[in-house]
């Protein structure tokens, strides 16, 4: 007999062993019961106090889940104290709404169910805060009690004492007289345009450069700055987020030259991108990155008027950054973005004696170092770019002069072509004796640098009498005492576009001299940091920004389209 057949004739004739089995079926019958309710407790988790500082009688919310569907004996602690029945607006598995009790403690708030306590999550009783004195206005006020000196030149360092200048730098900046010239009227709007009054602080006064490295120390008795780039005799002051200070005069000069803001141009720019034939494994991110035009000595006023759709972040190491969720599926749908900018470009002229610029010997060592080094950009290290360099320059150690010597060459040897659609290198301008835009500024740039000028390659767009765009790129190199000098090595070489004045010689001109109509979209190579380290990364190259990031998307992105519209001016007043 098989163990089946003794198992049923053992079951049918013994009353004893029928019930052994049926116990022994409750015990497995209850012990699963037990592991499974073992198994489904469910224990809350708090996910979010909202807001975490209140006062009584407050209706606060608790987000989470694992609550239950009803309270029944469930219940909500506030610093260690069990709420009461009328406390309870309503409870579902997700959320919790409570008003404040009058003698609601600061601590933990815990959610207690049959299954068991959350962690705890925090709430501060707003009544219980200290609020600190409010200070007199006037006595938080920034005040300068001494300057260094009263007579000074671009890059010189200042020292201010005083009080009040707050223990960080942060949002404060210190502010210096600039002379513009008035603003004018192009034939291309339809009307007069001023987007900002005529007194405005950004027209009268120009700040110490960041990005420039102007600011050196700061403490709340003693700020030391360089002059910055654009600065003039006048008034400056220190403003912090408590005020202003009083005017002070101050005397800024230089015997190697000067430099002039003149007619004034303001545009209505818009940039635009838009996404399609998104494809994704599961939930994915892109991100475009869109050039903010930077404030600068020639283009003190930018302002974004407009973003569509809002940004995620408005400004990111001057940039706009759009971003897009997508879950796992195909759109084939257009995602558009743009943004709108008035920018304010002054046309700059500068006038420079020679034979007393001086080398760079008291230079903010900061900013030197930023400007002479080789990057992702500029070859200033390159074999080719030194003893090219040494070979035009020679013996003269006048930077000024090389800077000179460095244009004269490359307009005499170098001849312009159309801006390239290849990637081929820049360095391909030496070899082959033609290149574009893009190539005459970075060569020039590092030829410069190599030679021992701090220098920056500028990006942006041409307006031309007709309100076209087209992407430009040109330069600028500093001088001792002066501050930046700008030179356009493409136009120079007789790059053609449709002028609103007349230049004269534009190899003469664009030496030394801007005119209103190139908007700067970048100063120099700028590096972003991604927004994740496993995210795949878009750069365009010969753009009108010089960024290291366009696009930035997550590795779960299977694929997009994308498409990047030139800037387009809307108006020019």
């Amino acid at each position: 007999m098989n163990s089946s057949g003794q198992f049923n004739y053992f079951f049918r004739k013994s009353p004893v062993f029928r019930t052994l089995c049926f116990l022994t079926s409750i015990v497995l019958i209850l012990f699963a019961g037990f592991f499974a309710a073992h198994k489904l407790k469910r224990i809350p988790v708090i996910e979010n106090v909202n807001p975490p500082i209140g006062s009584p009688g407050d209706v606060v919310i608790i987000s989470g889940e694992n609550f239950g569907a009803t309270r029944d004996t469930s219940y909500v602690e506030f610093g260690g104290s069990r709420l009461t029945s009328s406390s309870y607006i309503s409870w579902n598995n997700k959320e919790i709404k409570v008003i404040l009790p009058a003698n609601v403690q600061d601590g933990l708030v815990i959610v207690g169910t049959d299954a068991a306590r959350s962690k705890p999550s925090f709430f501060a009783n707003e009544r219980e805060i200290p609020v600190p004195v409010q200070p007199n206005p006037q006595t938080s006020l920034p005040v300068i009690t001494s300057l260094s000196g009263d007579s000074f030149q671009t890059g010189d360092l200042l020292v201010i004492s005083g009080s009040n200048f707050g223990n960080t730098h942060d949002s404060s900046d210190v502010y210096f007289s600039t002379t513009r010239g008035d603003p004018v009227n192009s034939s291309a709007g339809s009307a007069a345009y001023n987007n900002t009054p005529a007194n405005d602080i950004r027209l009268n006064y120009i700040p110490a450069s960041r990005a420039d490295f102007d600011y050196e120390y700061w403490s709340d008795t003693e700020i030391r700055v360089r002059i910055p780039d654009g600065a003039s005799s006048g008034m400056m002051y220190v403003e912090t987020p408590k005020g202003k200070s009083t005017l002070l005069k101050i005397k800024v000069e230089s015997k190697a030259g000067t430099k002039k803001f003149l007619a004034r141009r303001t545009y209505l720019l818009q940039l635009a991108a838009n996404i399609s034939d998104v494809a994704s494994d599961k939930s994915a991110t892109i991100r475009m990155y869109f050039p903010r035009p930077p404030a600068a000595s020639s283009q003190p006023l930018v302002d974004m008027t407009e973003c569509i759709p809002e940004p995620a972040i408005a400004d990111y190491q001057n940039t706009v950054i759009q971003q897009f969720q997508t879950g796992k599926s195909l759109m084939l749908n257009k995602k558009q973005f743009s943004a709108n900018f008035v920018v304010s470009v002054y046309e700059m002229n500068t006038t420079v004696k020679p034979e007393l610029v001086g080398q760079y010997t008291d230079m903010n060592s900061m900013l030197y170092a930023a400007a002479v080094r080789a990057d992702k950009c500029v070859p200033a290290t390159d074999t080719v770019i030194i003893n090219l360099a040494k070979k035009i320059t020679g013996k003269e150690k006048n930077p000024y002069k090389k800077a000179r010597l460095i244009y004269d060459y490359m307009l005499d040897n170098f001849s312009l072509q159309v801006v390239k659609s290849d990637s081929s290198p820049v360095l391909d301008l030496i070899k082959k004796k033609k290149g574009d835009a893009y190539d005459f500024a970075v060569i020039y740039t590092a030829l410069l640098r190599s030679s021992g000028i701090p220098a920056l390659p500028d990006s942006g767009v041409l307006v031309d009498r007709d309100m076209k765009t087209q992407n430009h790129w040109w330069c600028e190199f500093y001088v001792s005492g002066i501050g930046w000098i700008p030179v356009d090595p493409a136009l120079g070489a007789g790059m053609t576009y449709k002028s609103w004045t007349e230049t004269g010689s534009a190899r003469e001109y664009y030496f030394g001299n801007l005119d209103s109509q190139h908007i700067t979209f970048s100063r120099g190579w700028k590096e972003i940091k991604p927004g994740a380290g496993n995210s795949k990364i878009v750069q365009r190259p010969r753009s009108y920004a010089l960024q290291s990031i366009w696009e930035e998307s997550s590795r779960d992105m299977l694929k997009y389209s994308s498409f990047w519209a030139d800037p387009v001016v809307l108006g020019v007043y």
